[in-house]
């Protein structure tokens, strides 16, 4: 796709006026704003310009994903950075440990281990060209001890290397009991839960099969650990196809659309619709509202893509709008969480 489908503006004169509220957290050494930007690694043509309006914005967190073997989004983001002179400005989070893929014998290749946390915490610090990253997450191995892969994790955290461990798509009990495991060594305990699975409206099934929902035991862990969640809430896991002018990726897949298709949202369409005629603002904008909103901490991950898009200025009414109480209770009289 082009820039111009995305509706992009390319002009450095462009004004970008968003003032973003900022979380303070006690784990952390940093208060982080209520966005997290994150570079598209299909649309590396975005990452300064995107990276510039974050920062005039007031953002100071940045998501760096590179599954597949990508590597653009790193280096231009540790470009960016020094030439800036704004590392220690910025909070950098990194997903570690992808699955690998083993061509020749057409299976995936288990990565949950701890020699993968050493190589991809390397590979990171040196593509992106700092002595640090402040925090690094992985996906689950249920079926795996968690042991070798949280005590690499500790020893990164012992040596400076990284200074926060969160995790995603790990179950409530599995949390606790590598939390604890973290806490009887000593060291630096989970602080933060990386989610795709927190949104307004309610998916019948995650986004894809075997994805933890965020639900009541996992909203408790939360609660009970004090986790900052970090929840992506692009228009394919915010559920916006339910309103429209939901962009490309929501709909590249039609599971990604059907799973929304619940009974109980008919409601809740209804009611956000009200919401967003009384705020006078979109749907989109209750959407991510909603999620800053929650009574705990939830810093919502966000494309550079959707910064220099359209879809902007909704970014910029979220980023400040106190939804009331009352229509907080509202809202959450037809969900589950």
């Amino acid at each position: 796709m082009f820039a111009s489908e995305f509706g992009w503006q390319k002009s450095a004169e462009r004004q970008f006026e968003l003032k973003m509220r900022r979380v303070e957290i006690a784990g952390f050494e940093k208060s982080l704003s209520v966005l997290m930007a994150a570079p598209s690694s299909g649309h590396p043509e975005t990452h300064r310009e995107g990276l510039d309006a974050f920062r005039r914005s007031g953002g100071n967190c940045i998501h760096l994903h590179g599954e597949g073997g990508e590597t653009h989004s790193r280096t231009a983001t540790g470009e960016w950075l020094r030439t800036n002179s704004l590392r220690d400005d910025f909070f950098l989070c990194s997903q570690i440990c992808h699955e690998g893929w083993d061509e020749a014998a057409q299976q995936s290749i288990c990565r949950f281990t701890a020699d993968a946390v050493h190589a991809d915490i390397d590979e990171d610090l040196r593509l992106i060209g700092t002595v640090f990253l402040d925090l690094v997450y992985l996906d689950d191995r249920p079926d795996l001890p968690f042991d070798p892969v949280l005590g690499a994790l500790f020893d990164e955290v012992e040596t400076g290397r990284i200074r926060s461990i969160g995790v995603r798509n790990w179950t409530p009990d599995r949390i606790r009991d590598s939390h604890q495991y973290l806490s009887d060594r000593g060291g630096s305990n989970i602080r933060a839960l990386i989610t795709t699975e927190l949104a307004l409206p309610i998916a019948s099934e995650p986004l894809w099969p075997g994805y933890v929902p965020f639900d009541e035991p996992l909203r408790r862990v939360v609660d009970d650990l004090d986790l900052t969640v970090f929840a992506h809430a692009g228009d394919l896991t915010s559920g916006q196809c339910l309103f429209g002018g939901e962009n490309a990726t929501a709909r590249m897949r039609p599971h990604w659309v059907d799973r929304w298709d619940t009974v109980r949202n008919a409601k809740l369409v209804e009611r956000v619709r009200e919401m967003a005629t009384k705020y006078r603002c979109s749907e989109r904008v209750i959407g991510i509202a909603w999620l800053l909103n929650r009574p705990m901490r939830v810093i919502a991950i966000v494309g550079l893509t959707d910064l220099l898009g359209p879809n902007w200025s909704d970014l910029e009414r979220a980023a400040q709008l106190e939804l009331s109480r009352s229509d907080l209770h509202l809202i959450d009289e037809y969900r589950q969480v």
